[in-house]
């Protein structure tokens, strides 16, 4: 969930040039979503998931090497139409020249993949796990130039859990993951699918709508002590985060966003974030990383395991059982009366029968 808050905010980058003006910026990022592409995956059980992405090699990059992909899952209403999906986070960002210069050999392939929302369909349901799974490996069989030994995911609310459903689902298939704000904690099983992948949770103490002890603490607390290598398992928590708007101009959610400074690729003079502090799996303080170099500093072999569900724990199971729905329902809901409200045209109107004269 996010609408382009307050991404562009500072005075100087990291390089000590000028900072262009919110506007400037916001302009520089539309721009760049201009190189993206859609695509769509093959249909299994009835559902197939589209998305935006970007080609390093459609773009300049040398054709003969392998470039990273970096599978991405935004929040709830983020999905609601084609392509939405791109236009309603910052995380296009990424293609910026100075961002991709950071990746091994100078570029990666990027990927937004949209939840069919219209379905009431979101990122935490396992149901999207194996449609997502085959859409990703076609898009790798479809560009020769994947390096498929650096795959690596980022989802932040339901789409935290969607990227941990995908991480825990297909174990080894990623070199290593970030989870912002997660909707639900991980349970036990999927901890322990995880032991080995280095694995990066961000959570804000203040956030009124995913609960930092009760589901980020949890989760860090869970994969820590199933870690193979504490120094892997990183945890990054903040006073405070920007606020979730809906329509730019309604607060929606206190304290949740988290992902705009990832866009920036954790600038650490990003003034968004209040009290950021990052402790590995031992529970040692360290210097927060830049998203790119701690992702790509991580490999792993291909995986072809098949999708094996976690066994999942009584938390798990009732999540999915009453809460999502529930919050299917709110958000639906929630789309309707923006949708009345004139903030957006989602819904085909009902055209009125023309009296008899």
């Amino acid at each position: 969930m996010g609408m382009l808050l307050s991404l562009f905010k500072g005075i100087l980058s990291e390089s000590g040039r000028v900072q262009p003006t919110v506007k400037e910026k916001q302009a520089e990022t539309d721009a760049l979503r201009k190189l993206w592409r859609r695509g769509q995956g093959a249909p299994v059980n009835g559902i197939a998931i589209d998305y935006s992405f970007y080609s390093p090699v459609e773009h300049g990059a040398d054709p003969a090497k392998k470039y990273p992909l970096v599978i991405i899952m935004a929040g709830a209403l983020e999905g609601v139409v084609p392509g939405f999906e791109l236009t309603a986070n910052a995380l296009a960002y990424w293609t910026a020249p100075h961002i991709q210069q950071r990746f091994p050999n100078g570029g990666a392939y990027l990927l937004i993949g949209r939840a069919p929302e219209e379905k009431k369909l979101y990122w935490d349901s396992t149901k999207l796990t194996a449609p997502f799974k085959a859409a990703i490996d076609g898009f790798i069989a479809a560009n020769e130039n994947v390096d498929t030994q650096r795959i690596y995911s980022i989802g932040w609310c339901l789409g935290g859990t969607g990227s941990l459903n995908l991480a825990a689902g297909y174990p080894g298939f990623f070199a290593a993951a970030i989870v912002i704000t997660p909707s639900r904690p991980f349970s036990h099983t999927e901890a322990r699918r995880l032991a080995n992948t280095p694995f990066w949770l961000m959570g804000c103490k203040a956030d009124n709508y995913v609960s930092y002890r009760g589901i980020v603490q949890k989760s860090q607390r869970r994969l820590n002590r199933c870690a193979k290598d504490p120094a892997h398992k990183l945890l990054t928590s903040c006073e405070n985060a920007p606020d979730v708007f809906l329509a730019e101009v309604i607060t929606f959610i206190q304290n949740h966003d988290m992902w705009d400074t990832l866009a920036e690729d954790m600038r650490p003079d990003k003034p968004t974030l209040t009290g950021l502090v990052t402790e590995n799996g031992a529970g040692n303080a360290v210097e927060t990383p830049q998203a790119v170099k701690w992702l790509t500093s991580f490999t792993a072999p291909p995986q072809a395991e098949p999708f094996t569900p976690c066994k999942r724990d009584l938390a798990v199971r009732l999540y999915e059982r009453f809460e999502a729905p529930r919050r299917a329902n709110l958000l639906l809901a929630l789309l309707h009366v923006l949708d009345r409200r004139g903030f957006i045209d989602l819904y085909p109107k009902k055209k009125k029968k023309k009296k008899n004269p």
